[in-house]
């Protein structure tokens, strides 16, 4: 084959495999090569309602380079830019066409700069956004990255937020879910959202559509939501209420509304989505009660399927929900329950169940989603394998009264005990401000333990004082070092939070330190292992936090 037959074989090829992509969707395209300075064009958009509106581009010139990707300056007009404060947030992936031709979508501004000039990304790289991994400059601003945050408190917005700053991301209160309906199609130029919360609760940024296929794909924002790669967010429809003027920078404000796809790409050059099914979402559930003021109330949300951003979502979810029913500031006493249920890479049934109380003399809101974040954290980010979470719920009972308990006693209903009787001990314990009281829990002693002094060591769950005077043992005497950890499993890990010690419980357990026998039984003499306790350790429930610790000491007969 000669070089003129191979060429124009070469060219064929790429033809047919790129007829599908352009003619889909019926816009010819025009290339960075062929944009110069003082072209005109115009630019789609939405500022109200999901009416699409016409504005005025000048192109200034094209900055960058074939290695690093290219930008397009350009300056905007027309009544559309003076109505919306200049180009504004929620603009992005607006698309902009020179003589019909598409060129790019609007994509990046300066802050405090002129809001009538902005940088569009060119439509070569939107349609390449697949293979684009590259982030943009430090000193340009993404259009579209104010999050709308609907159905959150003051305090739970300002909370999400703070777990939101290490993403580089924003929450505005403003805008939200309207249950508004539009059978108008989704073409370049409209309004969409994308979603990473959805329900009683909303979390999503607004932008715009560059270009739409035949087949029902599109190409939006011309920048990074959050460059997460492949993806798994809502597109959703939008409907715009005003484009707010700013300081920095406008942005637009308005309503979240109907599910119609999924955005499978988070690139350097924008999303992709597909309009059509949804994506897999996580639902969560939270109910919340005031006990102090007989107040209830709850939230119903799905989340996207997404294992770094999951914790966060949990936790802002959680907390929102609480701080809208509880409507204070403070201490007080929580009990809080709840369960993540999935199945492992095979199909194996996960659950990871957990009830636990909490008690502050301040911030007691921000303590209760601790154990739920760590158990999603695992779930979610654990390095074994992938857990498909399909359930959360959790309950939160919360009151004002301090509902805590100090051990100040330990005594053993008799003092000689055979093995594998069933020891009465009587605790006594001193509440906050009111009387002291007595419980009787039971401690069954091991059939193998040997007869002679057997130390036990009584605390409440919620005491670390006992693992201080623990550790100092271990150095005065002489304890060697931890041993190496043996190789743990996914299951243990849940183990360990499923069993975990309550702080509303009284443990007895036998002190390792002064029974060799249970000392050779434990694998670790570190913290882990310290908290763990003995094979003989029993725990008996109560309706208060209890803290404090004693020994006491019995004789094991034959």
């Amino acid at each position: 084959m000669n070089t003129k037959k191979l060429l124009l074989f070469i060219f064929s090829i790429l033809l047919i495999f790129s007829l599908p992509l352009l003619c889909a969707a019926n816009v010819p395209l025009m290339p960075v090569e062929d944009i110069r300075p003082g072209m005109q064009g115009i630019g789609k958009t939405v500022i109200n309602g999901d009416n699409i509106e016409n504005f005025n581009v000048e192109v200034i010139g094209v900055t960058g380079s074939e290695a690093g990707g290219y930008s397009i300056l350009v300056r905007t007009s027309g009544d559309v830019i003076e109505k919306s404060g200049g180009v504004a947030q929620g603009m992005s992936g607006s698309p902009v066409y020179i003589n019909g031709r598409l060129v790019g979508a609007v994509a990046f501004g300066k802050e405090f700069n002129d809001p009538h000039y902005c940088f569009l990304t060119p439509i070569g790289r939107m349609l390449d956004l697949l293979n684009e991994t590259s982030p943009r400059p430090s000193e340009l601003v993404p259009k579209s990255t104010m999050l709308m945050a609907g159905g959150f408190t003051p305090k739970g917005l300002d909370y999400l937020n703070s777990k939101l700053a290490p993403l580089g991301l924003e929450a505005t209160g403003a805008g939200g879910s309207g249950g508004f309906n539009s059978d108008k199609p989704i073409e370049p130029g409209s309004a969409i959202g994308v979603s990473l919360i959805r329900g009683d609760i909303r979390l999503g940024a607004l932008g715009t559509v560059t270009w739409v296929g035949d087949d029902g794909s599109l190409l939006a924002f011309g920048h990074p939501f959050m460059q997460r790669g492949d993806s798994n967010y809502f597109l959703e429809r939008a409907w715009i209420l005003a484009s707010l003027p700013n300081l920095q920078s406008a942005y637009k404000v308005g309503n979240l509304g109907a599910t119609i796809g999924t955005v499978t790409q988070d690139r350097g050059a924008g999303i992709a989505a597909q309009i059509g099914a949804p994506p897999k979402v996580i639902p969560m559930y939270v109910s919340v009660t005031d006990s102090s003021r007989g107040v209830n109330g709850s939230a119903r949300t799905e989340l996207i399927d997404d294992d770094a951003l999951l914790p966060s979502m949990v936790d802002a979810v959680t907390y929102n929900t609480v701080t809208r029913v509880a409507d204070r500031e403070g201490g007080g006493t929580a009990r809080f329950n709840f369960r993540i249920d999935g199945r492992s890479a095979g199909g194996e049934p996960i659950k990871i169940q957990r009830e636990n109380m909490y008690y502050a003399d301040a911030g007691i809101l921000k303590m209760i989603s601790q154990e739920l974040v760590q158990a999603a954290t695992l779930l979610a980010q654990n390095k074994f394998e992938k857990i498909d979470v399909y359930n959360i719920e959790a309950n939160v009972v919360l009151g004002t009264e301090p509902k805590v308990a100090e051990i100040i006693s330990a005594r053993p209903q008799k003092l000689n005990v055979r093995a594998g009787e069933e020891l009465a001990i009587d605790v006594e314990l001193q509440p906050y401000r009111a009387e002291k009281f007595t419980r009787t829990v039971k401690f069954t002693v091991p059939k193998q333990q040997r007869p002679g002094k057997m130390a036990l060591n009584v605390r409440g769950g919620s005491s670390l004082a006992w693992m201080q005077e623990l550790m100092k043992r271990q150095q005065e005497e002489g304890i060697p070092a931890a041993k190496k950890p043996q190789r743990r499993t996914l299951k243990d890990f849940i183990a360990d939070i499923n069993n975990a010690d309550q702080n509303n419980e009284i443990i007895v357990d036998i002190a390792a330190l002064l029974d060799p026998d249970m000392a050779a039984q434990q694998q670790d003499t570190g913290f882990a292992a310290a908290l763990a306790g003995t094979p003989a350790k029993q725990k008996t429930t109560m309706n208060f936090i209890v803290d404090g610790t004693a020994d006491i000491m019995v004789e094991v007969t034959g």
